[in-house]
């Protein structure tokens, strides 16, 4: 019971960042929003969170170590998990709705199977089939317009498939960081690559000009701050904690539970509206999904299963 409480937070926290990354750009036409910058904040904010940690568990010495003899498969992880998928996800919300985001961006094992393969990995019909079925979902998604929120009546198709790219980027940070966080645990890999991926998404803000505004309203810095620590920091704690007691493909099954709240939030909270292709298209790739969960690497996406200690 435990472990499915602690499960649950997590998912619950993951789920809240799309409902509250769209506020932000709902609530705030006054003010400049840069999805580049703001994402440069949260991740500030996530990387504190986890030097505390690592400072509180005494391993601040042992991450640094580990982090200047494996510089560059850090440097990858950083970039594609950190600010490839950071950037992406929290820029496709200026453009789609929260639930359409969670449902495109909840896709990556689709692109982690793929990946998968090209590191020698076989192909079995469950996974192939899982793959057709979830394809086939996400184009039905994409292809169906309509099913807007309080804050706009029309969605795009550039906030989809900028999802859709921060799927991609978890799927390769998954294939390629599953050794990594095997060897070195969970805590230091995630930490390392969320105080370095902080670090080159502020390069990025200074050489690309990024408006570097900081005269937001304390709604918005508490929704920066809540996206950071919350959603950054305490759902990871809480999802390797819940490792302890549940496998990890017991975990497996909340990333359904993670597009069926954000779906739910949006509606309660947003006023999002759905269509039929929408639930349609929800169901293909939840079950094209759940076909490929066999045998996955451990970290299958967010919201679905992540590095063990």
């Amino acid at each position: 019971m435990l472990g499915l409480v602690l499960a649950f937070i997590a998912t619950a926290f993951w789920a809240s960042f799309y409902i509250v990354s769209r506020y932000a750009f709902g609530e705030n036409d006054k003010v400049i929003i840069d999805p580049v910058f703001f994402s440069f904040l949260r991740f500030m904010f996530a990387s504190l969170f986890f030097l505390m940690v690592l400072g509180w568990r005494g391993k601040l010495g042992d991450t640094t170590r580990v982090f200047k003899k494996n510089l560059w498969i850090f440097g990858f992880l950083a970039v594609a998990g950190i600010v490839g998928e950071g950037i992406l996800v929290f820029w496709s919300m200026k453009y789609t709705t929260a639930a359409r985001s969670s449902l495109f961006a909840n896709a990556s094992p689709i692109f982690t199977v793929l990946m998968a393969m090209a590191v020698g990995e076989r192909l079995n019909w469950r996974k192939s089939l899982g793959m057709v079925i979830g394809f086939a979902g996400a184009a039905v998604a994409i292809v169906s317009r309509g099913g807007g929120d309080m804050y706009f009546s029309t969605t795009s198709i550039l906030g989809d498939l900028l999802a859709l790219g921060s799927g991609i980027c978890w799927a390769a940070y998954t294939v390629w960081g599953a050794g990594v966080s095997e060897k070195f645990g969970s805590l230091a890999s995630t930490s390392i690559s969320i105080i370095l991926g902080t670090v080159i998404i502020f390069a990025l803000v200074v050489c690309c000009g990024s408006p570097m505004v900081w005269n937001f309203s304390w709604k918005l810095w508490l929704a920066i701050i809540y996206l950071g620590v919350c959603g950054n920091g305490i759902s990871y704690l809480c999802w390797f904690a819940a490792l302890k007691y549940l496998k990890a493909g017991e975990l497996g099954a909340f990333g359904y539970i993670s597009a069926a709240l954000t779906a739910l939030l949006s509606f309660t909270l947003l006023g999002e509206t759905f269509t039929v292709s929408f639930f349609l298209a929800m169901g293909g790739i939840i079950f094209g999904v759940y076909l490929m969960m066999e045998k996955l690497p451990e970290k299958a996406g967010k919201g679905f299963s992540l590095p063990t200690d």
